[in-house]
């Protein structure tokens, strides 16, 4: 029930004329941001994308790159988040 709230509510924004920036840049790349500690999610890469920039359409434009940062998630005793980066032009 959480989860589709939260779309929900994503797809709201999207409709508002937001831009998902990473989906823009990268339209059929598996990306995560957030694996939980169990059943060895970060290891099967079975991960969630809860993080995101929603940039207007008067900046979707300027959006250079946005990446995945997964190097913190591999290090001991991690978040179960990593950051999520994004470069404008």
């Amino acid at each position: 029930m959480f989860k589709l709230e939260i779309r929900k509510k994503l797809r709201e924004l999207i409709n508002l004329g937001f831009h998902d920036a990473y989906r823009y840049i990268h339209p059929n790349k598996e990306g995560y941001t957030f694996w939980d500690y169990t059943s060895g999610a970060w290891q099967k890469n079975n991960g969630m994308r809860i993080d995101h920039f929603l940039v207007s359409s008067s900046l979707i434009n300027i959006v250079k790159d946005v990446k995945i940062n997964k190097f913190p998630r591999g290090r001991q005793k991690p978040s179960d988040h990593t950051p999520i980066e994004i470069e404008l032009d």
